[in-house]
């Protein structure tokens, strides 16, 4: 079961469900994007001023895609041994493996508001001794998304109640 989403998956292998926030590389929006902008800024700017300021952007944009591709984090829920991890990966290779939680409890999450340039974004927080940042979701319907996924597909409270 995967849903996806631009800036984050959530799937489940075996008892584990995992919430990535893996950007993949999609190269139409790469050309779209790179094509648009030297246009407009060539059109806004002289031509040979334009011409290297979009190639400057060419290059950051593309940098910073292939950097999220790169570089990203999981949060993985396991049923059977009620952990929460965070995985910071490279390449799909693990560097950095942080125990969270060894008895995961969905009552735990927090979704703080985060207000920016007139943009209402939410992140999401598991509270233990401390708060722990997860991941920063864009919109409140992924909000929604998330908590319903979490509430109705992790069965971990099932589990504690019987033990």
């Amino acid at each position: 079961m995967n849903q996806h989403q631009d800036y984050f998956r959530i799937s489940k292998k075996g008892d584990a469900h995992t919430l990535s926030d893996r950007i993949p590389i999609k190269g139409k929006e790469l050309i779209f994007w790179n094509t648009a902008s030297i246009v407009l800024i060539i059109y806004f700017l002289a031509f040979g001023i334009g011409i290297f300021v979009a190639f400057l952007s060419l290059i950051g944009y593309s940098l910073y895609r292939l950097t999220s591709w790169i570089y990203s984090s999981e949060i993985e829920i396991e049923e059977k041994s009620r952990n929460l991890i965070r995985l910071i990966k490279i390449l799909e290779r693990t560097q950095k493996a942080e125990l969270i939680a060894e008895n995961f409890d969905p009552n735990r999450f927090d979704y703080s508001e985060l207000t920016r340039s007139g943009a209402s974004k939410f992140v999401m927080n598991y509270r233990t001794h401390k708060n722990n940042q997860l991941l920063i979701i864009k919109n409140k319907t992924d909000k929604e998304m998330i908590k319903k996924y979490i509430t109705e597909k992790i069965n971990i409270l099932s589990t504690t109640l019987c033990k």
